[in-house]
């Protein structure tokens, strides 16, 4: 058995080592484009933002897949934004998403990346099933690194999907329900990053492909994390979280070294307000004590 490595030998750390830890299938789940938008000086609207924006996502998957994953799954439509009065907003969202999944550029970028792509929505819409349609390509193979892209209009959809995947396919088990909607065998989910308050609920999570989730979210708005915090939160997922023992005779005892962080240990979650939006409190006790 390999020793733990430190966090600093595996920041630096070659990415053939990076990706033996990696879980198959993450969901990143992003927010906060127009705040950074504005603290860029820039107008959140147009195509001058979805551009900008655009290019910060992609060098997020390049980060992810560079590192391991297999399966990334990327909400890029939630019921929340359906339900928008912003102004040259809502009447957009469905091109953007086209053009920013499907277009001929993003087609020739995939294929030099090697990725495939696909693109599910939960209804139909002529913009976005074109689009899917556009991102079956001939030289997709299942072992190849893939991008799903989920739109989910409304919060009963995600059940529904569930639903008419029983009407239509007979299975016994969660691995066949999955591979009847997704079309393929897919490991469950293991890690979740997303932005802004520690919430969860099932729009965000692809259907049947919740696994043991370790949940991370980064407060720093738009797709904007790096290498380094990437690596943090992978050494995090594979080696700190890992604590259950088959035996915990001793382990209990070990807690008494800490007791000053047990008996006062903070409540995570707790925030506070920065204007109209939610930020966490600190949460570090070693500096009380």
């Amino acid at each position: 058995m390999r020793p733990t490595p430190t966090l600093a030998e595996f920041l630096h750390a070659p990415l053939t080592t990076i990706r033996q830890v990696a879980p198959a299938t993450m969901v990143f789940s992003s927010g906060g484009s127009r705040r950074k938008a504005a603290l860029a000086n820039m107008s959140a609207a147009g195509e001058e933002y979805a551009r900008w924006s655009h290019q910060q996502l992609l060098k997020c998957l390049e980060l992810f897949f560079s590192h391991g994953i297999k399966h990334l799954f990327l909400p890029m439509l939630l019921p929340n934004q359906f339900q928008e009065t912003t102004p040259n907003y809502r009447e957009h969202i469905e091109q953007w998403v086209a053009w920013g999944a499907a277009s001929q550029t993003m087609l020739e970028y995939y294929q030099e990346h090697n990725w495939r792509v696909r693109l599910l929505d939960t209804q139909y819409s002529p913009i976005l099933a074109d689009a899917a349609q556009r991102l079956q390509q001939p030289y997709d193979h299942p072992d190849q690194p893939t991008l799903w892209w989920f739109v989910v209009r409304d919060s009963e959809d995600p059940w529904q999907i569930i639903f008419q995947a029983a009407q239509k396919t007979v299975f016994k088990t969660r691995s066949q329900a999955i591979e009847a909607i997704y079309g393929e065998p897919i490991p469950p989910a293991e890690l979740f990053v997303s932005f802004g308050k520690p919430q969860v609920n099932h729009d965000l999570l692809p259907p049947l492909l919740v696994g043991e989730l370790q949940c991370y979210w980064t407060q720093k708005p738009g797709y904007t994390l790096s290498e380094e915090e990437f690596r943090q939160i992978l050494y995090d997922f594979a080696f700190l979280r890992k604590t259950w023992q088959v035996d915990k005779t001793e382990r209990t005892q070990a807690a008494l070294a800490f007791r000053q962080h047990w008996e006062r240990g903070p409540i995570l979650g707790l925030g506070q307000q920065l204007g109209p939006f939610w930020y966490p409190q600190s949460t570090s006790i070693e500096s009380e004590l």
